[in-house]
């Protein structure tokens, strides 16, 4: 299950699949999580952090790719840069 939190927003819950894999993962970061941010004004996006832990689907290379890419310098976890 994925759910956050951004100031008095929540976000989720969304339920990922049981078996979650990194190519799973990644189509939620590329495809749900945008959609589930479109409350969020874009300054917030900004300057938000996304945070995960360390299950193996967080550590796939095209994951860390793309959080690189969408949450750059802003992002926790594992081969990120904040680990």
């Amino acid at each position: 299950m994925f759910a956050g939190i951004i100031g008095d927003h929540l976000l989720g819950p969304y339920f990922l699949p049981e078996r979650l894999n990194g190519e799973k993962y990644l189509t939620f970061l590329q495809q749900v999580l945008p959609d589930m941010l479109n409350d969020v004004t874009p300054h917030v996006r900004w300057i938000m952090w996304f945070q995960q832990d360390e299950t193996p689907a967080h550590y796939v290379r095209d994951v860390r790719n793309h959080l690189d890419i969408a949450f750059p310098n802003r992002w926790i976890g594992r081969g990120g840069p904040v680990a």
